[in-house]
């Protein structure tokens, strides 16, 4: 007790800076924090039933960026840190959207990539993977075009043509490729927002680029779409949430299921989303992403938007451009 009556005045400063520090720490700022996140291995996230074995080879990496709101504490942290930044919350959200609202939007966008992943992959390996639907959902229509001039619109659902059911965004672009240039077809159709259905005709024109074939003018995406894999995949994303993972789940889950190392010995990250036609999207924070991968990886896959963004910020591996999945394959196999 007498050391402690002597040496008491030499407490005070650390002990306040550890009450600043816990207090900062509950309070809010209007700002997100942003780091450089991790590269992930996926080679233990994808297991794919019956995956042939394999020699050890290389690595697909999956990068991730730290983003969370910012209590005061951390606002100094961003202030201080090389690779840290600090972001108004108006530009990382959507309107009128709370973070946690946010959150379980990405988390659901992680769980279509997942799913997206796994169909691309396994078409690109020669697999038949079969889709359902409960019809096709237009997603945009094009101006002057037989659907506008039937009154489709946007957020309809097209259940049939001529009576013969349309399930799935494909089948209508199969019933559209029987008919002929100037043949009116019966549509079914639910329209947005409507549980009611109802016939609408509309007179076909042909494209532009082929006067053999006819055009509906809509842009379809299938209704509440499942699938029948051939073959069970499983991925644990770890927590890893929002759809840039897309590319690289997909090449993940090729390497699980090929007999082969996709990436002959190679470390690769890459990031980008993907549609179910194999085309690879853009994303957000690239450099943060390119601060992850660098020191882990060889080569860094990003779609072309973000290829010079990346180039800029990579010292020590090779940015490579990928705005499909074949370019992704075709650039793996140039490594052997």
């Amino acid at each position: 007790m007498d050391w402690l009556r002597r040496r008491w005045q030499w407490l005070v400063g650390p002990a306040a800076v550890g009450l600043a520090a816990l207090v900062g720490w509950f309070v809010p700022t209007g700002d997100f924090l942003i780091l450089p996140g991790e590269a992930v291995n996926t080679a233990p996230m994808v297991q794919v039933a019956s995956a042939p074995a394999k020699p050890r080879g290389g690595s697909l990496l999956l990068v991730t960026i730290y983003s969370s709101p910012a209590n005061f504490d951390e606002w100094l942290f961003g202030h201080v840190y090389p690779h840290a930044h600090l972001e108004p919350a108006r530009t990382q959200l959507p309107p009128n959207t709370s973070y946690e609202r946010f959150r379980h939007l990405e988390e659901a966008m992680m769980a279509d990539s997942q799913t997206t992943a796994k169909v691309v992959a396994l078409r690109q390996l020669g697999y038949t993977v079969t889709e359902h639907g409960q019809g096709a959902a237009v997603t945009s229509v094009q101006r002057g075009s037989a659907a506008e001039a039937a009154g489709i619109g946007r957020g309809d659902l097209i259940l049939a043509i001529d009576g013969q059911p349309v399930t799935t965004a494909s089948q209508l672009v199969d019933r559209i490729d029987a008919a002929r240039p100037g043949q009116t077809v019966r549509i079914t159709l639910k329209p947005n927002n409507s549980d009611a259905q109802k016939e609408v005709e509309a007179t076909l024109r042909a494209r532009p680029n082929d006067p053999n074939r006819a055009l509906l003018g809509v842009t379809p995406e299938t209704y509440r779409p499942s699938y029948d894999f051939p073959v069970p995949i499983s991925i644990d994303s770890r927590g890893i949430i929002g759809p840039s993972a897309g590319l690289v789940l997909t090449l993940s889950i090729m390497q699980a299921a090929s007999p082969t190392d996709i990436t002959h010995g190679h470390n690769v990250a890459a990031t980008g989303t993907i549609d179910l036609s194999g085309r690879v999207g853009a994303v957000g924070g690239v450099p943060d992403k390119v601060y992850a991968a660098e020191g882990r990886a060889e080569y860094f896959l990003v779609p072309k938007a973000d290829a010079d963004t990346a180039r800029k910020t990579a010292t020590r591996m090779k940015v490579v451009e990928t705005d499909t999945l074949q370019q992704a394959v075709d650039f793996l196999k140039s490594l052997a």
